[in-house]
Order: C-alpha cells, then structure tokens, then sequence
C-alpha cells in the first residue's frame, strides 16, 4: 500500500520529492497537503503563484523582523484565513501588495482586508522591486471600513507607515494597549 502524500511530505518536508513519491498528480498532491495544513511556508514560496509566493515572502519578513511573533500558519492552521501572527494578544494578518501608479502618477496599493486586529503590509516602493524594496505600513482594524478591498493612496501611507526597526515596538505598544481596554 503507497503511503499517504501527507505523511511522506511530513517526512521529507520538501514538495517535489514528496508528490514524486506519491505518484499523484501535482494539484491533487497540492490540494491534499492544503487541506491538512502541513505545507511549509518555504514551498510557498517556492511553488506558489507570484501572488502567493510574495506574500509568503511578506510573512517570512515579519517573522524575521518580530522573531516573538507566533506564526499560527504553522502551529494552528495553514493560510489560516482570519489572521496570520499572534502577538501577545494582537491577532496581525500580514499582507503584500505590488504598487500601482493611478493616472496621477500617484503611488497606490490594494490589499484584502481581514478581522485581525492589525494588517502589517509590505508595500512595493518601486514598480518591479517586489520584495527587494519595500515600505511597511500597519493598520489598525478599525480603520478599514472596506470589505473586498483596502485601497492604501500614498497619502494614506504617510500616516500608517512604520520604520522596519520600530515595528516591535508599535506592536508592544498596541498589545499594552490592548490589555488596558
């Protein structure tokens, strides 16, 4: 009997080498290792759309720049959809989004909103820069009123931007708060 994709990939933890083993075709392989939530953020990044793999790439930044952070993608659930961090009490989804000239030449980006207390997101400063190049800008969840779609203009950016090195300390700031409410 072949064994289940699932427990070869939790003994190889690497995508290709497990779906070869299994012999199942690649999206079948891929939808099964979904579904039971073992997939490791590297193969993401690896084997994802651009989309998926820069903001695989966005989490990975987070978790390197707030190393305290719990990654509930991979203690909990993968792509865990109402949020991808815990941070004391703060639930944080992490967002990417490549910029957008606006027929102002204006700077702009789209991200999806969620029910996480605060979005980090990775910004794209420059067209084609990607990950390379990026600004972080941290939201708080009461200042999205949007449901499908959080336009960030740059004018909006100016006032939620935070400097890489000071993110922890935005972070501690808003979970003391938090545990006064």
């Amino acid at each position: 009997m072949n064994k289940d994709i699932v427990d070869i990939y939790i003994e190889c933890k690497d995508f290709e080498k497990a779906v070869k083993l299994s012999g199942l075709p690649t999206l079948i392989a891929h939808m099964k290792l979904l579904k039971s939530g073992v997939l490791d953020i590297k193969d993401k990044i690896l084997y994802s759309s651009d989309n998926g793999k820069l903001g695989a790439l966005a989490e990975q930044e987070f978790q390197n720049i707030v190393p305290t952070a719990i990654n509930y993608n991979s203690i909990v659930k993968r792509n865990n959809p109402i949020f991808d961090f815990k941070y004391g009490d703060l639930t944080i989804d992490v967002k990417y989004s490549s910029v957008v000239m606006t027929k102002t030449n204006m700077r702009s980006w789209q991200v999806r909103p969620s029910d996480a207390d605060l979005l980090v997101c990775f910004l794209e400063r420059e067209k084609g820069r990607k990950m390379d190049d990026y600004e972080i800008a941290l939201f708080p969840k009461s200042f999205i009123s949007a449901k499908s779609t959080f336009c960030i203009t740059q004018k909006k950016l100016g006032s939620f931007k935070v400097k890489k090195e000071l993110l922890e300390k935005f972070l501690n700031n808003y979970n003391e708060l938090l545990n006064q409410l």
